[in-house]
């Protein structure tokens, strides 16, 4: 990337940045990550790893960088250097739909890789069997694939307390994994929140959930000192999308105890 686009990318504010916004948001890439050296970063509910998004004008030309090796591997666009932070490869492009199309290519190979959360756990347990010892270590596994895809989803970060300890940060099902009808559903991003011990507990046993807005409901039979824990300073709203809000429906008739 050019020296001064960092620059350009500040001087042109909205006007660009919504262009940035709109390639990423058409082509799976909707979660905004925040900007560093002239670089917008995205990350996706459904694809791995993030991109980072750059142009020196409205017009171009334009910057593509990916995180996701497998990916810059198996792309081949023109090359520009250097790539976003802790990226594989960026390219440049000199048309709006050049660019546009890259991202898309670039999600449909993220999605159709190994990396996907449901085809990375059909691979590591193609060989199981089952017994109840490989039964367990299927749901270890898919667990343990749900949390990192969670931890990719909501950057690291409670999105309730703004806690980034990964030791106190909790893969939170919003219909539990027992009752998901297919590994699919219970490897769904939009069927989690990542959450703090605390909150995640409180959800989990619902004494908490979530209205279509995201505003934090606690339940009356959660007790003063839990109220006064949860909500010891004015809590955020918690980022949500339409898929969240049809299961977070199915926690407050099924997990939260309203009365």
């Amino acid at each position: 990337m050019r020296a001064d686009t960092s620059s350009r990318t500040r001087t042109l504010g909205h006007l660009l940045a919504d262009r940035l916004d709109e390639a990423a948001n058409e082509h799976g890439y909707r979660i905004p990550k925040g900007e560093a050296a002239g670089w917008r970063f995205y990350g996706s509910a459904t694809a791995p790893r993030e991109i980072a998004l750059g142009a020196e004008s409205f017009d171009g030309p334009f910057f593509l960088s990916i995180e996701h090796q497998g990916v810059a591997k198996d792309v081949s666009f023109p090359e520009a250097a250097p790539p976003a932070r802790g990226h594989a490869a960026a390219y440049i492009f000199v048309t709006r739909d050049d660019f546009y199309g890259a991202v898309k290519e670039v999600y449909r190979k993220s999605i159709s890789l190994p990396t996907h959360p449901l085809e990375l756990f059909r691979k590591e347990t193609e060989m199981l069997g089952d017994t109840e010892a490989e039964r367990i270590q299927r749901v270890r596994i898919g667990q343990n694939i749900f949390r990192e895809s969670l931890l990719d989803y909501w950057n690291g970060v409670c999105p309730m307390t703004g806690i980034t300890n990964p030791e106190l940060l909790r893969a939170s099902h919003i219909i539990p994994w027992a009752r998901c009808e297919s590994d699919d559903e219970r490897l769904n991003v939009y069927n989690g929140v990542l959450l703090s011990s605390l909150w995640d507990a409180a959800f989990d046993a619902g004494l908490l959930t979530f209205a279509d807005d995201g505003e934090p409901i606690v339940s009356k039979r959660a007790s003063g000192a839990a109220k006064r824990a949860l909500l010891s300073s004015p809590a955020p709203a918690l980022p949500v999308h339409n898929e969240h809000r049809e299961r977070l429906a199915w926690h407050r008739v099924h997990i939260f105890q309203g009365e």
